[in-house]
């Protein structure tokens, strides 16, 4: 048992318990350690997504550049968007976001007015895009295929007239899902597809954290070019990180 004298005796300068700086000081150090982890490794995957965002477009621009010869442009709408078109008529829009590449297919190029089957125009250009898809495939963990409308009201046979949008873009998106399935081969058992629409609901200048209502979309579709905009199919590509 230790005595009294020894517990006392100044010559002995030991604390078993740290002090309140060296623990603050443990923590911090620990703290930053693991901060270096979480963010060293979220960089990285950013790197390897941009990465296989740029092969993507890359290659997609290759092979549109063979289709269209001379009259193949493309412009830089903005630092993340690429427009690509076929002489002065626009085929595709390719945007980079930061967890998903949306590609954007206008209407004119799949479809006639108010039909939901993909025309020969369409397909070629479909083709293109699905075979690169295929060919990146292992670097995708999911593609989900949009049907988006205008809001001018449509009457399709067995529905009620205020549907008519609703199911002309879920139309569209299945066939583009078949398409890519049955035509171009890519195996939803192997890269999950889903087909999906908004309607009228999600034209490009929406952004889902504002506001919106019923007259914020009539003012979305107020010109025949704004309603042309609306009128696509996109397709988002979601990446693996691995």
């Amino acid at each position: 048992m230790l005595n009294n004298d020894f517990l006392n005796d100044e010559g002995v300068d030991f604390n078993f318990w740290p002090s309140f700086t060296d623990l603050m000081l443990t923590i911090t150090i620990i703290m930053a350690a693991l901060l270096v982890v979480k963010f060293g490794v979220s960089a990285s995957q950013l790197k390897q997504k941009q990465e296989s965002k740029n092969a993507i477009i890359s290659e997609i621009k290759n092979q549109l550049k063979l289709k269209f010869g001379n009259n193949y442009r493309e412009l830089k709408e903005s630092e993340n968007t690429l427009i690509i078109s076929n002489s002065n008529e626009n085929i595709v829009k390719i945007t980079s976001e930061t967890d998903y590449q949306q590609i954007s297919f206008y209407e004119k190029i799949l479809f006639d007015k108010s039909q939901y089957n993909i025309k020969s125009s369409g397909r070629e250009v479909l083709k293109i895009v699905g075979d690169v898809i295929k060919l990146k495939s292992y670097k995708i963990k999911l593609v989900q295929i949009e049907g988006h409308t205008d809001s001018n009201e449509i009457k399709l046979d067995n529905y009620p007239k205020n549907m008519g949008n609703i199911v002309l873009g879920s139309r569209r998106a299945v066939d583009v899902f078949q398409f890519f399935k049955d035509q171009v081969g890519i195996d939803p058992a192997v890269l999950p597809m889903s087909a999906t629409t908004f309607g009228e609901y999600a034209p490009p200048s929406r952004k889902l954290d504002n506001e919106y209502n019923r007259d914020t979309l009539l003012k979305a579709n107020a010109t025949p070019d704004l309603r042309a905009s609306n009128r696509r199919i996109e397709l988002k590509l979601f990446f693996s990180a691995k």
